[in-house]
């Protein structure tokens, strides 16, 4: 997810850490404006949700201990690729729930802020920062005042949040992991946006209506008499297998999916330096040839979206946000997921491999970047090696 314009895409493997670097610089700069001003930027840190809760007068529940699982081998094209993330994916840390009196959420970011002036750093990391510091709410130092909510407000916010995939596998599974948590009190309303047509739609089926919604994307900036916020999942794109588990019970229960077998491919667009198919015309041709139908996921409901691919047989798209529908994938099922030249990100191999029954594999291309990462990955076009794709095909069980 990269909102720059296409031509400056490429860059962007670089200006992040200087855009992340000169946070780090500000920050202290842009404190010291913030509490001569009488502002609201977060005057101090604090690194887990235990903290938070001791230091403030709340409290922390553990939803999910620490645990560990093996994943199968992640199988493809060319075989001996190098992934371009190698950030664990087999260990998860505790996932809890932490109410906070008089905390606030802030930005379009979406820091929790104690009822101490804290950042809480465990449930406020924004992509590609190693350090609190370096959080993009630090180059805010005129933050408003928040707005005050009665209560006890339940965030399900988070970062990347006006993603697909960054709603589906964080934002929703929130409410899974406060379900863990009997002892904690439900909320009476939910802090998450509401902007978007896929996210009204998920919180639909979820039965967050509009009465209990108060919209972040309306209210950038609240302060709740107890906010309650359920940890995050996993701070990556781990995906961890429980969270599939609940999303296929919760919707996959509740969904008509029955319907014809299909054999789909993704269509992204064409936009340049956003892992766009060069050569998609060709690709298309052949797919045809073996019965594949092309589908344009953000043209669909969630709800269609879900039938899509729980009546796939094949699926094949280049790598994006539409995968995350995997989850929904059914037993017996395969996905071929396309990259470009030298790159491989393991997030829905980590996916699928918690779907029952989902065979998955990857093709990518010799060549790319030297030394490829997330960053250059997803900022990198798709030219498919046809004869390979054909290959990976006759392959698949």
């Amino acid at each position: 997810m990269v909102r720059l314009p296409p031509r400056l895409r490429p860059l962007f493997p670089y200006l992040k850490p200087a855009y992340v670097r000169a946070t780090r610089t500000l920050a202290p700069v842009t404190q010291w404006i913030s509490r001569r001003n009488k502002g609201f930027l977060p005057t101090g840190v604090v690194h887990t949700m235990e903290q938070a809760a001791a230091t403030s007068g709340g409290r922390c529940v553990t939803a999910r201990p620490a645990e560990t699982i093996t994943r199968p081998p992640m199988q493809g094209i060319p075989a001996d690729l190098p992934l371009s993330d190698t950030s664990d994916g087999e260990a998860f840390g505790r996932v809890a729930v932490v109410e906070l009196p008089h905390a606030r959420v802030a930005g379009p970011h979406r820091a929790v802020i104690s009822g101490r002036g804290d950042l809480v750093d465990e449930i406020s990391r924004y992509f590609g920062t190693t350090q609190p510091y370096e959080h993009p709410l630090f180059l805010n130092p005129l933050l408003g005042r928040p707005l005050d909510v009665d209560g006890r407000l339940g965030v399900l916010a988070a970062r990347g949040d006006s993603n697909y995939y960054h709603f589906l596998m964080d934002v929703m599974p929130r409410i899974g992991v406060l379900e863990q948590c009997p002892e904690v009190e439900p909320p009476d309303r939910w802090y998450v946006p509401a902007q978007i047509r896929f996210q009204r739609e998920l919180l639909d089926l979820f039965d967050i209506t509009a009465d209990v919604r108060f919209d972040a994307a309306q209210h950038p900036h609240v302060r709740a008499d107890c906010l309650v916020v359920p940890g995050l999942p996993a701070t990556s794109e781990q995906n961890p297998p429980w969270v599939v588990e609940f999303l296929r019970r919760r919707l996959l229960d509740h969904l008509d999916v029955i319907g014809p077998q299909r054999r789909i491919y993704l269509t992204r667009g064409g936009s340049a330096n956003n892992r766009a198919v060069v050569n998609e015309s060709g690709v298309l041709a052949l797919l045809r040839a073996r019965g594949f139908q092309a589908v344009d996921p953000g043209a669909l409901s969630v709800a269609d979206q879900i039938r899509t691919f729980a009546t796939a047989s094949v699926i094949v798209a280049p790598h994006g946000a539409a995968l995350a529908n995997l989850v929904f994938a059914s037993p017996g099922a395969s996905v071929v997921e396309l990259f470009p030249a030298g790159c491989l990100l393991p997030d829905y191999w980590r996916l699928a491999s918690g779907v029952p029954g989902l065979q998955y594999r990857y093709l990518s291309a010799r060549g790319g970047p030297r030394r490829p990462t997330r960053a250059s990955t997803i900022v990198r076009d798709i030219d498919v090696d046809l004869g390979a794709l054909s290959t990976t095909l006759d392959g698949l069980v």
